[in-house]
């Protein structure tokens, strides 16, 4: 139906709509495939903003990588010793903090006395964290947890305790966060960029605030940087770009001075890539790590050390001391990124939901899909704005999600309601309207308004010759069985024009054309009703002549008659029993056309406004005059006509016999009797029926020569029964 013409329902239902919505948005947005859809959604914006400056950065990285396996000439795990000239090497460029990204748990395979080596270089250096991991571990009786620590003799002689590498996951394995430390047996383990930051700015072992002391509303900082949370023990990574943002030298390049010699170096030529005393160049020279954070880390393909972040995929992930550098510039940015609290994503999400349901109430399905538009493009345009300005990750699945649902949980629902009116109205007019009708009324919503209202329309009655007979020469199932074929019939030619059936009056039908719906050549449609119905009878009498019904059956005809005006239609009668009905005196007007047609000899007798109306939309009925008459009732005069005949099923015969025929009429209103009465005798062999019109005016005409009315007549005559 039109939103125009909808009934609004109270404002329950659609609070009760809003409610299931909101909490089934409530529930999605806890599933596993939201979140994963939320957190794709987040990656996105880092994509849209592209990569950061690190310029006037700290940190660089010291990758451990393939191409240095391969100058290096002992294959990985490499002896410690060689960790040790990088150490060495750093120390001499002036590096204050070096980070390993890489846990030494495992003796020298070489010789033990390279791990003495490597740990006298970290002693000297003073700034080195080696890695470490806590992994938790259970059974059946019991939770304990599992150190992967360095070498005793790495741990023992390091002044700075391990930091921790172990990355958290996002359920969809995207590395998106950075924790504090972790817990254990009430001591504090930090994690390695933590510990980095202290080094770098000179704070002392254990300044670090104890990790069992945390709590939301305290603050932690890591000397002059000031952490921001996003959880208990952990803050948003702000990633700066992909990879490679950060300057990164490989391992060899690093340890490749004049005391060390690379596989390339053996085989051809000396080229010291770090230290090249001769023509003073190299890293050492270039300052690269002058004052520097290294973290030193694995690219090798083989240590599998890769995961997936915002700006790295599942299928291209990111080396992992990458995210520790990522984590660890956010803090010394103070880069933060912060999240929409729960209480304020579901407030959204309640006011999305409401939005939508009651503008939907308000106006209908079809702008209710252009606001639904709207507000999905324009939340997360307003999402995307502020990660762009603020660093601020707005929820957007749980939103879209609740105004999708709103949209269709709403749409569902007038749907539902629209099919209950739908039935209603087909309940209502179904008996007496054609169903192409009914669904015409129901599609363009203009449902008749209760208690009748003024239109223009073409009103219908028909009735059986001489019925009486029939009640006295057929048992009544057979008269019943009769009449119902009959009815049938002619209300199903009535339908399939557009017609509606007003009642049943015995063997009457009573009918209109243009109403409940408008139909603008309802008069036309009433018209070729009544041909056809002339049509089906003779159909049926040849069928009931077969039947061998009596001979008063298969001789049956029916009169009708029609009459185009203003009229009143709406459903009438008391508020228990009411009946869609027509009323006015134009109604009374087409009764008058079908009990009047017997007085012309003719089975259908419509009003000059009837033909003029049907004639605007097609000539497809022959039309003759029969009179100019004033009804018994009325005092104004009307034209009436016969329906001749389909034009295109008339034969030169009919179109002959009208063509006298109106000569004579022309004659007869002239008061040339003589004349009329010879025309009328040239139409009266071509007649269709022994009882016509022709007839009848020939013997008016005779009766006007022997009583000749005033020179003024108009050419009325009056009724004088109905």
């Amino acid at each position: 139906m039109k939103s125009s013409s909808r009934k609004k329902k109270g404002v329950g239902i659609y609070l009760l709509i809003a409610a299931i919505t909101f909490s089934f948005s409530f529930l999605l947005v806890l599933t596993e495939p939201v979140q994963k859809t939320e957190l794709s959604i987040r990656d996105s914006f880092f994509e849209i903003r592209g990569p950061l400056s690190v310029e006037g950065s700290p940190i660089v990285l010291v990758a451990i990588s393939d191409e240095a396996d391969e100058e290096i000439p002992e294959k990985w795990p490499w002896p410690t010793s060689v960790h040790a000239k990088l150490v060495e090497n750093l120390t001499r460029a002036g590096v204050k903090a070096i980070l390993f990204d890489v846990i030494f748990a495992n003796q020298d395979i070489y010789n033990l006395s390279n791990d003495t080596l490597f740990a006298q270089r970290i002693t000297e250096h003073g700034g080195v964290v080696l890695a470490g991991a806590l992994q938790e571990s259970s059974n059946r009786n019991s939770r304990m947890t599992v150190r992967d620590f360095p070498t005793e003799v790495l741990l023992n002689t390091n002044p700075n305790p391990v930091g921790l590498v172990q990355t958290s996951d996002h359920l969809d394995g995207f590395v998106r966060i950075y924790n504090l430390g972790q817990v254990v047996s009430d001591h504090s383990y930090y994690m390695l960029g933590l510990e980095g930051l202290r080094i770098f700015q000179d704070l002392e072992v254990g300044s670090l605030q104890n990790l069992t002391e945390v709590t939301l509303d305290s603050e932690i900082s890591v000397g002059e940087y000031k952490i921001e949370r996003d959880n208990l023990n952990s803050f948003i990574i702000n990633y700066y770009g992909p990879e490679g943002i950060f300057p990164t030298y490989n391992f060899d390049h690093v340890i490749d001075d004049p005391s060390y010699n690379t596989v390339d170096e053996d085989g051809f030529f000396e080229m010291n890539l770090f230290d090249d005393p001769l023509t003073q160049t190299g890293l050492l020279y270039d300052g690269v790590f002058k004052d520097k954070i290294v973290i030193v880390g694995s690219t090798m393909t083989t240590l599998q050390d890769f995961h997936p972040t915002p700006f790295a995929s599942a299928d291209f992930p990111r080396p992992g001391f990458e995210i520790h550098a990522h984590a660890m510039q956010t803090i010394i940015d103070g880069n933060y990124i912060s999240k929409q609290k729960s209480v304020s994503q579901l407030l959204v999400i309640l006011l999305a939901t409401l939005l939508v349901v009651f503008f939907n109430r308000g106006v209908g399905a079809g702008w209710g899909f252009a606001l639904m538009a709207v507000l999905m493009a324009g939340y997360y345009g307003l999402a995307v704005l502020l990660f762009l300005q603020n660093q601020f990750f707005l929820h957007v699945s749980g939103v879209i999600i609740s105004i999708f649902l709103s949209q269709i949980g709403t749409v569902g629902y007038e749907f539902l309601n629209e099919q209950k009116e739908k039935k209603r109205i087909k309940g209502m007019f179904s008996s007496y309207v054609s169903p192409r009708l009914v669904d015409q009324m129901i599609e363009s919503g203009e449902e008749p308004k209760l208690g009748g209202e003024d239109q223009y329309i073409t009103a219908f009655f028909s009735d059986i010759v001489s019925f009486s007979t029939f009640s006295e020469r057929l048992e009544p199932k057979q008269l019943v069985t009769l009449i119902n074929e009959y009815l049938t019939a002619m209300t199903d030619i009535i339908n399939s024009q557009g017609g509606t059936l007003d009642k049943f009056i015995g063997d009457a039908i009573v009918a209109f054309f243009g109403a409940p719906v408008p139909i603008e050549d309802h008069a036309l449609r009433a018209c070729i009703s009544s041909q056809l119905m002339e049509r089906k009878l003779a159909e049926l009498r040849t069928k009931w002549e077969k039947e061998d019904w009596p001979d008063i059956v298969w001789k049956m005809q029916h009169r009708m008659g029609m009459n185009t005006g203003d009229m009143v239609t709406g459903n009438m009668g008391s508020e228990r029993r009411f009946n869609y009905t027509m009323m006015g005196d134009n109604v009374n007007l087409a009764a008058r056309c079908e009990s009047g047609a017997k007085q012309y000899n003719v089975f259908t007798m419509v009003t000059e406004s009837t033909k003029l109306e049907a004639e605007k939309y097609g000539d497809d009925c022959l039309f003759r005059l029969l009179d100019n008459i004033v009804v018994k009732g009325r005092s104004k005069p009307v034209k009436v006509f016969e329906i001749a005949g389909l034009r295109k099923d008339a034969s030169q015969k009919l179109f002959d016999c009208i063509g006298f025929y109106e000569q004579g009429m022309e004659s007869y209103f002239n008061q040339d009797w003589d004349q009329a009465i010879k025309n009328f005798e040239q139409a009266l062999p071509l007649e269709a029926h022994l009882k016509n019109p022709s007839q009848l005016f020939i013997k008016r005409c005779n009766m006007m020569k022997e009583n000749p009315p005033a020179k003024d007549w108009d050419g009325v005559y009056i009724m004088t029964s109905k």
